[in-house]
């Protein structure tokens, strides 16, 4: 069964997940703002990281992942359409005031209907762009759960403003990719509080099936 362990990272209050393997110890880290708390948790729950992932390349959700890549030593999963945003994560930081950051080395690019495993997980990769051109969801259909980024929250729709960015695009992964999955699904979300297919489906005031 699969455990997912929401981590507030960064000061955009980002949700670093860790996603565990209940039978096996297994994990992987998806979205690694920052490693500190990462490893902090790690270390708590007493799993072994055998992957880091990213839904896509913003400095939130990849800023943390060379320090963890540095400890772990395990492979690095990355939308290839977002590589622009990982060789420039120097320029975001900068942008927001942050120090300099490394860019973290990608072994494997993730496309849509990839399958990543760890553990006896199973993650189904949808291709979900809109927020950035190569953004990513993970979906575990064994315990209907998807790690969403930033495509999705409560109530809300990820940004469409920022480099790449298009309201077209974001509207029809929601519909396509999201939407169509079980309504029972928990949605866990970049920010904010997890939630599911069929509430979003039924009330997102932006985006309705």
């Amino acid at each position: 069964m699969l455990e997912i362990h929401e981590i507030s990272v960064t000061p955009f209050e980002q949700n670093c997940t860790l996603l565990v393997c209940g039978e096996t110890g297994k994990a992987a880290v998806c979205d690694c703002g920052d490693a500190a708390p990462v490893l902090e948790r790690i270390a708590e729950l007493g799993v072994d990281v055998e992957l880091i992932l990213a839904t896509h390349g913003h400095l939130d959700h990849i800023g943390g992942t060379h320090a963890l890549q540095a400890v772990c030593k395990v492979p690095f999963y990355f939308p290839e359409p977002d590589e622009f945003l990982r060789e420039g994560l120097s320029e975001q930081a900068s942008l927001y005031g942050w120090g300099p950051l490394t860019p973290p080395v990608v072994d494997f690019h993730l496309k849509d209907a990839d399958v990543v495993t760890f553990g006896r997980v199973r993650l189904d990769v949808l291709h979900c762009p809109g927020h950035t051109p190569g953004h990513v969801v993970f979906y575990e259909a064994k315990s209907a759960k998807l790690v969403a980024g930033d495509v999705i929250f409560q109530g809300s729709v990820g940004r469409t403003d920022l480099p790449g960015g298009s309201w077209e695009e974001l509207q029809n992964s929601i519909r396509t990719k999201v939407y169509t999955l079980p309504d029972e699904t928990i949605i866990h979300c970049g920010h904010g509080p997890a939630t599911s297919v069929g509430r979003e489906a039924r009330t997102n005031p932006f985006v309705r099936k």
